[in-house]
């Protein structure tokens, strides 16, 4: 997997996060809460490689604790790594053309190293798994709402496993009701998504060296032929295509690119709905 394949370009969004940080079940974690005294559930971020606090990540968590009722959670999953903002200039800066800016592409490269070597370390499966895990954990058996989880880039492969049912609380309580992903890197296919069992919404990039055309195609027909299997037993799933849409869209959209940033605005409204529906209805307990 290549630097770009994994995080690929984006921008720093504008806004200012009105959230809080706390700490809960043993990490440090931004928290925006509803504009109500009754949310409908807890949305749980596992964001991507940029982490917890990067103001798109915050932003979003602000949006939908705002437009879905919800009581938002971003948690440090990354033992207080930080991926700068601005490595998304450098980002851009390796597909740049031009005989000088080849010459600008190695000491952008260095800087990407500086930066993801310490990612893959401290942020290897052995490491984040095991806190996922234990966080939802926590979470569930201290919670009497429903819970979902949305995941981005390097947090959509964590979502989908959650949706698995396969890991459960030490009374016998699943760990979510519900998942999202877009844009998810990392997961095996079409074998990952077979394993899914709670309802998950994907958001896929058309543009995506991390879901290929191929591979969003079995995503979509795994998810659709669930769907007419368990549909009748109260769960269903689903599959969105964002035409001409990058890897990255649902969260690092360039927003001075005004097509991609209404991608990621629909987006963000399938996330919403998604939850919505389902702290409604959760999905019968086994």
């Amino acid at each position: 997997m290549s630097l770009k394949q994994c995080c690929a370009t984006g921008s720093l969004h504008t806004g200012t996060p009105q959230g809080r940080v706390d700490k809960l079940h043993g990490l440090d974690c931004y928290i925006a809460e509803p504009p109500t005294d009754s949310p409908k559930g807890v949305v749980v971020i596992i964001p991507d490689a940029f982490g917890w606090e990067l103001p798109n990540n915050r932003i979003l968590a602000d949006e939908y604790a705002k437009n879905g009722n919800f009581r938002v959670i971003l948690p440090d999953f990354m033992n207080g790594f930080v991926m700068p903002a601005d490595v998304m200039i450098s980002f851009k800066a390796l597909s740049a053309t031009g005989f000088w800016n080849q010459l600008y592409k190695i000491s952008h490269a260095l800087y990407l190293a500086r930066y993801f070597v310490p990612f893959l370390i401290y942020c290897r499966e052995a490491v984040a798994r095991p806190k996922i895990l234990s966080f939802f954990q926590s979470l569930r058996a201290a919670n009497p709402l429903p819970i979902g989880a949305a995941g981005f880039c390097w947090g959509g492969k964590y979502v989908v496993e959650l949706c698995w049912d396969s890991t459960r609380t030490d009374a016998g309580r699943r760990l979510l009701d519900c998942g999202f992903i877009a844009h998810p890197s990392m997961l095996k296919y079409p074998g990952d998504i077979e394993k899914v069992v709670l309802p998950l919404s994907c958001a896929a990039a058309e543009i995506d060296q991390q879901m290929s055309a191929e591979d969003a195609a079995a995503t979509r027909k795994v998810l659709e032929g669930k769907t007419a299997k368990t549909r009748e037993e109260g769960v269903e799933h689903e599959f969105v295509m964002y035409e001409g849409a990058h890897h990255g869209f649902a969260v690092r959209a360039d927003e001075e690119d005004l097509e991609e940033a209404e991608r990621g605005k629909r987006a963000e409204a399938q996330a919403v709905g998604w939850f919505g529906r389902w702290f409604e209805g959760p999905p019968p307990s086994s």
